[in-house]
Parts: structure tokens; C-alpha cells; sequence
């Protein structure tokens, strides 16, 4: 279970968005959004440790919303998606929510890569945002943002770094607890692996 805690952190990496040139609806959308995480991680009183779990939940809201977690969940399921009973799918998608939501949680003390947005591709309901972190002492490392329409609402769906898929990152393990126990064990693993997250960031640590 110990490699769970890095499964979705690409997600992340769209918060600390920098600059951006030719933007269209879906890279003003990843734009918008890093100018609302850059005011709540820039707010004054929220510096302190003991805000510390207050400003990952406004993170937090901020993010959920603007990720299709029905979408994600499917992807990530790949062939077992299908091999489920419409209740386990519900259920399932539930527990990857809140499994997302307590996933990339700051310390107080954080550090903002610089992202530089290049250019956005849209073909019909499907867009891509690409852009790449700009790491004055190593190479700069290539970052895209997949989204799609959700009705009339573009939303992410994936993201990669460096060519990374966090989609397919999260495939490969939850076939890997699969295959090991079965779809009840992911569910359970995931419940317990968010309750421990959970509980990683609090006052005072």
C-alpha cells in the first residue's frame, strides 16, 4: 500500500501556473485556477502552522470541482470498469473522490515550481493544455493538462509530467491490488490510504 501516497500528485502541478500567451477557454481555465490557489496560499492569515488545514480544504475546494472524477475513475478501472456492477461503480467512484481530495496536501512550508503555459489544442469536446516547469538547475520538465466538455464545463481528466500519465500511474497500481486481492481489496485500500492522509497534515506537523 506504500506507494499509493504518490498516485494522482501530477494533479497538483496545475496549481502554480505562472504565465500564459494565445489562451483559449481551457488554458484560461488552468490559468483562473492558479490565480485562485495563488490567493489563498498568498493570504496573510493563512501563513501560520495552524492554518495549515485550513488551507489545504480551500485548496481542495477549489480543485475537486474542476476535475471529472467519473471520468478519471473509469480511465483508471480501464477493462474492470466493466466488470463491475453498477452499485460497485457508484461506490467506487465515491471512495476515488474523496481518495483525490485528500491527495496533495501541503506542509505549510511550500515550495511553487514556476509554469510556464505555452499553447492549448482543442479538437471538438477534447482539449490539451501544454506548458512545462521552468527548474533553473535542471532541465525544464514538460507538463500537459487533458481536459474535456463536461455539458458546457471544460474539466481535467488527466494530466502528465514529463510524459508520466497520472491516469496511467493510478491504472498500473489499482490493477496491480486487483490482481493481488480483487476489486473489494482496491476499495478498502483506498478507504484506508485516505484516512492516513488524512491524518498526515494537522497542527503542529
Amino acid at each position: 500500500m506504500a506507494y499509493f501516497g504518490c498516485a494522482v500528485i501530477i494533479i497538483v502541478y496545475w496549481w502554480f501556473a505562472i504565465s500564459a500567451a494565445g489562451a483559449g477557454e481551457p488554458l484560461d481555465l488552468v490559468k483562473s485556477t492558479h490565480e485562485r490557489f495563488l490567493q489563498v496560499l498568498q493570504d496573510p492569515m493563512l501563513q501560520s502552522k495552524d492554518k495549515e488545514i485550513e488551507i489545504n480544504d480551500r485548496l481542495r475546494d477549489i480543485r475537486m470541482p474542476l476535475i471529472d472524477v467519473d471520468e478519471m475513475a473509469k480511465r483508471a478501472l480501464a477493462k474492470h470498469w466493466s466488470l463491475i456492477t453498477h452499485a460497485e461503480q457508484t461506490e467506487f467512484i465515491e471512495v476515488f473522490r474523496n481518495y483525490l481530495g485528500a491527495s496533495n496536501r501541503l506542509p505549510t512550508r511550500f515550495y511553487t515550481p514556476i509554469l510556464v503555459l505555452e499553447r492549448e489544442k482543442i479538437e471538438q469536446e477534447f482539449a490539451e493544455v501544454e506548458g512545462y516547469f521552468y527548474l533553473p538547475d535542471k532541465n525544464n520538465a514538460p507538463v500537459v493538462y487533458r481536459l474535456h466538455l463536461v455539458g458546457a464545463t471544460w474539466k481535467v481528466y488527466d494530466s502528465s509530467l514529463r510524459g508520466v500519465s497520472s491516469v496511467e500511474v493510478l491504472r498500473a497500481q489499482f490493477t496491480r491490488v486487483i490482481a493481488k486481492s480483487s476489486f473489494r481489496g482496491l476499495i478498502n485500500t483506498l478507504r484506508e490510504r485516505t484516512e492516513e492522509m488524512e491524518k498526515e497534515i494537522g497542527p503542529g506537523k
